[in-house]
């Protein structure tokens, strides 16, 4: 395992030293995949999945976890029932979520977040796999909530999108609300649509595409109170390719991430397949217009964007060969304005769901990843135990 590189980008120079990783979660009787961090003044907050991808809810064991730690992560404990931020399936009445989706840490001390599904969702229930044929939606209904820094839960608002011009689809939201210089707040959010059977992709191994995924742009001038809609990323529109033989990619653009660049710029990363590039729109005047996506180049999902104290832009995430031993890595853009990426620098290579979620502490990344077996029957990859795992990154520079 490579545990130290160098990069230049002409101009600068960074080393990026992989200082240790380690566990944070041990299971031996379920399959961890899909971590999430919440971080509170007092506590770290950790939600993941308990299944095998591609069966979630076909077991009788609780299909989410939420954990919590008083002391940054060397000790787990399970989060009370009560917990002030957690979902409640409403058929169920399991505890599945604690703020996923959508979240913002603001200037004021208080956390917002946007629900990862739409409203109509927690109001019967998660469909697993069934989702997006189940929940397409002409007129969605989301929700907004904000939450004191220590967890409690202060409002919860349900609002609507005007202006949306693409008709029927299901919802999802990945990327973090950014609070921007004016107090507006800006949110990336990613309809699905399902395609009529002539448009469906047949693979050689019987797989089926028949979604098509594309981001848009809101953004709110009152709090989160209400949203407007300012663009999308329609792949039908960009046709988004890769390869020497010009493949369209696999899904269109989803799981976007966004962060605010020490030029002021920001920067909107999106995914668009498990085995095409990661694509990146960017904004130059606040988030009101922006220019097309374009390739970074490198493969991966779920991207997580982290601006460093010394200006490096870290961007997390992962993928190989889709359900199989794989790689997560960390990417950099030494002069922090993703004009240019270098090489991913790979900490885990092995199985897991490569979807990582991300901390700072003391100028250092911090990210979270799963180490399992993900979309295979547990023990496929002869693991002793599946494992959520912590790494901790140093990226240091020349000046």
């Amino acid at each position: 395992m490579i545990d130290q590189a160098r990069y230049s980008d002409g101009t600068r120079s960074a080393t990026v030293t992989l200082e240790r990783i380690d566990t944070w979660i041990e299971d031996t009787e379920s399959i961890v995949n899909f971590p999430g961090i919440l971080e509170l003044d007092d506590r770290l907050v950790l939600y993941h999945a308990r299944s095998r991808h591609g069966a979630e809810h076909t077991a009788d064991e609780d299909p989410n976890r939420i954990m919590e730690s008083y002391d940054d992560g060397e000790t787990w404990q399970p989060a009370p029932e009560d917990f002030p931020l957690a979902f409640h399936d409403p058929v169920t009445g399991r505890q599945i979520d604690a703020f996923g989706g959508s979240i913002g840490y603001l200037g004021d001390g208080t956390i917002v977040h946007i629900g990862h599904n739409t409203q109509l969702q927690h109001d019967v229930g998660y469909a697993g796999a069934r989702m997006h044929d189940e929940f397409q939606q002409d007129d969605p209904t989301f929700r907004f909530q904000r939450a004191s820094g220590d967890g409690q839960l202060l409002e919860t608002i349900k609002f609507k999108v005007p202006g949306m011009p693409w008709g029927r689809t299901s919802y999802q939201v990945y990327s973090p609300i950014v609070e921007l210089d004016d107090g507006d707040l800006l949110a990336a959010m990613e309809w699905v649509k399902l395609l009529p059977e002539e448009r469906w992709r047949h693979e050689a191994h019987g797989r089926i595409w028949k979604y098509l995924f594309g981001v848009f742009i809101v953004r709110s001038g009152d709090g989160g109170h209400t949203w407007e809609y300012v663009t999308q990323f329609d792949p039908d529109e960009v046709k988004p390719v890769y390869g020497i033989s010009d493949r369209s990619v696999d899904e269109g653009f989803d799981e976007a991430h966004m962060a605010k660049l020490p030029n002021g710029d920001i920067l909107c990363m999106l995914r668009t397949g498990s085995y095409s590039p990661l694509w990146q729109a960017r904004s130059r005047d606040g988030g009101r217009t922006w220019d097309p996506p374009e390739s970074t180049g490198w493969p991966a999902v779920k991207p997580q964007l982290q601006v460093l104290p010394n200006g490096v832009l870290v961007c997390s995430s992962g993928r190989g060969a889709y359900g199989h031993p794989q790689v997560t890595h960390v990417m950099i853009s030494i002069d922090g304005t993703g004009h240019r990426w270098e090489a991913p620098f790979c900490f885990h290579t092995g199985p897991g769901c490569s979807y990582t979620t991300t901390m700072q502490r003391d100028g250092k990344m911090h990210v979270i990843f799963s180490d399992s077996d993900f979309t295979r029957d547990m023990g496929t990859h002869g693991l002793p135990v599946q494992r959520i795992r912590r790494a901790v990154i140093d990226i240091s520079t020349d000046a």
